[in-house]
């Protein structure tokens, strides 16, 4: 019935930042954006995709509970990275197969990035 999932969307604030902050933070590239419904759909190297959705104006804001998991082949890489761009990112977590790590784009919405290894 299905063959998988199109898109997430994740709220924000202010759609013009948050393509910003997407594009430049995460390197992923708008590939559709809506002015008049006030969303863009960025997506990843490998095709994945989020659509950022702008909030109704006067609408309160709520931070969700679920997010993305980016993968990525190089956890510890990213991780420096978006710290030396001033994403303020948790520390590296490791357990069996995979390392990983938690960070926040600029309207507190919890992201993680995934690094799937081989632990022989």
């Amino acid at each position: 019935m299905f063959t998988g999932i199109d898109t997430i969307i994740i709220r924000v604030r202010d759609i013009a930042a948050s393509q910003s902050w997407y594009t430049e933070r995460l390197q992923a590239e708008v590939v559709y954006d809506d002015d008049e419904q006030r969303l863009a759909v960025v997506e990843f190297p490998g095709g994945s995709t989020l659509t950022l959705w702008q909030i109704d104006d006067g609408a309160e804001f709520v931070v969700s509970s679920t997010y993305p998991i980016l993968a990525t082949p190089d956890a510890a890489a990213a991780h420096a990275t978006l710290s030396a761009n001033g994403v303020q990112v948790e520390p590296l977590q490791e357990t069996p197969g995979v390392i990983y790590f938690r960070f926040a784009d600029i309207d507190g919405n919890p992201l993680e990035a995934c690094q799937v290894r081989d632990d022989d």
